[in-house]
């Protein structure tokens, strides 16, 4: 997908899409479905407007049109937009798939510090356009909303292997965006 390819993807691009899948396949053997979180992790970013709030929603309505052309059933066109949508991290998701789905896809916040500062680099980078002072507070807000979680993860492979280290690079985090570090 060109999608993935846009100058303007520090992070969200075909790095990213390889990674939940390296760390999808490790645990695939969970997944009632697993072709299809497969498939919703190729889409799950392939609309990705910083200046937007729809961006799950787009990739999913493009997932679901790929899907019916492909003459995949409308069972499996639901489930992978459904798959796609959990990735707003906006409410706690129920079923298997979703939640292995959401599981793939916050891992990063529990990698190895260099890793983790490298994604919240690019993640400043995509989105260079908002002022400092706004990003820095919004950014708080996103990032305290995984921290104040009872779990991050809702599978234990992925508590086991990222959690502590997701809380710890979340504080760090936090701390550097409310502290007077500038950019």
């Amino acid at each position: 997908m060109n999608a993935y390819s846009s100058p303007d993807r520090f992070y969200h691009n075909f790095t990213h899409i390889h990674d939940c899948l390296s760390v999808f396949d490790e645990t695939s053997f969970l997944a009632t479905h697993p072709e299809e979180v497969e498939l919703a992790i190729w889409f799950h970013d392939a609309v990705y407007d910083t200046s937007r709030n729809d961006n799950e929603q787009r990739s999913s309505e493009w997932a679901e049109v790929v899907v019916q052309n492909a003459g995949l059933s409308w069972q499996t066109a639901e489930r992978v937009t459904s798959l796609i949508l959990a990735t707003r991290h906006q409410e706690e998701v129920k079923g298997v798939d979703a939640q292995l789905m959401v599981d793939v896809d916050l891992s990063i916040l529990g990698r190895d510090p260099a890793v983790f500062w490298q994604y919240e680099e690019n993640i400043r980078k995509e989105y260079a356009w908002v002022p400092e002072e706004l990003f820095r507070r919004e950014r708080v807000k996103i990032l305290r909303s995984f921290l104040d979680r009872q779990h991050l993860y809702y599978y234990n492979e992925y508590r086991e292997r990222f959690e502590a280290m997701a809380r710890a690079n979340l504080e760090q985090a936090i701390a550097n965006l409310d502290g007077s570090q500038g950019s």
